[in-house]
């Protein structure tokens, strides 16, 4: 690639997520407030990076591989929470929320994840949407050169990210209409690929792509903030919490696996879901 062509290519996906970053419409003026009494009823919506799967014995059978001692379930259990709600679904989508999903070959569909919500539900926490559109694989697949082959170009990460914030956005509001009372918070996702370096448990990277695939993974928790802003929810940056414990760090908090087609899958580490759990409880406790 030619140092010009390298050049416009990053500029491309600057502009494009700097774009997006400005996206969403007009922020509530007022910052949420966390519940005024105790969390009598807590739903927890979300995908792998909730379920937290192998960080401990999955909890059910439905094939969802929710974690025991997941951020929910330690959240529940820091706050006494009377009755905790834990859907979250490895693999779940935006679309998880509303739809049935299917998490395992094998294993029946499990119903749409806002079946969970009530008119007197207290907290609900949702950390989803980076397997929206494959996102959480694409952005290690970004194309910085011509021809693109099986990679992923830019433009079309940054339209998917763009799309995935919209959905958010948009299921917000629909806790909100189905749990009114509910303080909602959107937990982001953790940092995962270092900024310099490698290891075996990323693909080949050139410094280009790493620089690339960062940039997007911190837009796509930008609109995560975007979202929860605009609809005055809370929001938990776990990017930032969780800086210095990307993968190749001396303490990473996100665990590879590598399928037998060289594809890798990321999941939460059990410091990374104490770390999260804590957060939150700090956060709801801050009245």
């Amino acid at each position: 690639m030619t140092g010009r062509f390298r050049a416009a290519t990053a500029a491309v996906v600057l502009v494009a997520t700097g774009a997006l970053a400005g996206c969403g419409g007009g922020f509530s003026s007022a910052p949420p407030s966390p519940p005024s009494n105790a969390v009598r009823t807590y739903v927890a919506l979300g995908d792998e990076f909730t379920a937290a799967p192998g960080s401990a014995d999955a909890t059910d059978d439905s094939g969802c591989q929710r974690s025991a001692s997941n951020y929910p379930a330690l959240l529940g259990k820091a706050l006494h929470v009377t009755h905790v709600k834990d859907v979250s679904c490895t693999g779940a989508t935006t679309g998880s929320l509303t739809s049935d999903q299917r998490p395992t070959k094998g294993k029946p569909a499990v119903p749409p994840q806002f079946d969970a919500l009530a008119k007197d539900t207290d907290l609900v926490t949702m950390g989803i949407g980076i397997e929206d559109h494959d996102l959480v694989r694409h952005v290690l697949q970004i194309c910085l050169a011509l021809p693109c082959g099986d990679n992923v170009p830019p433009q079309t990460i940054i339209g998917d990210v763009s799309t995935m914030a919209t959905a958010l956005t948009a299921a917000v509001r629909v806790v909100q209409d189905r749990a009114p009372d509910s303080y909602i918070v959107l937990v982001g996702y953790p940092t995962i690929v270092p900024d310099t370096g490698t290891c075996r448990d990323l693909p080949k990277l050139t410094q280009d792509a790493r620089d690339a695939a960062n940039r997007v993974l911190d837009e796509i928790n930008r609109d995560i903030a975007s979202a929860a802003r605009e609809t005055g929810a809370g929001f938990l940056d776990v990017a930032q919490l969780s800086r210095g414990h990307e993968l190749c760090s001396r303490d990473p908090w996100i665990e590879a696996t590598r399928a037998d087609d060289g594809s890798f899958a990321y999941r939460p580490a059990a410091a990374e879901q104490r770390a999260v759990a804590e957060a939150l409880a700090s956060l709801v406790r801050n009245r």
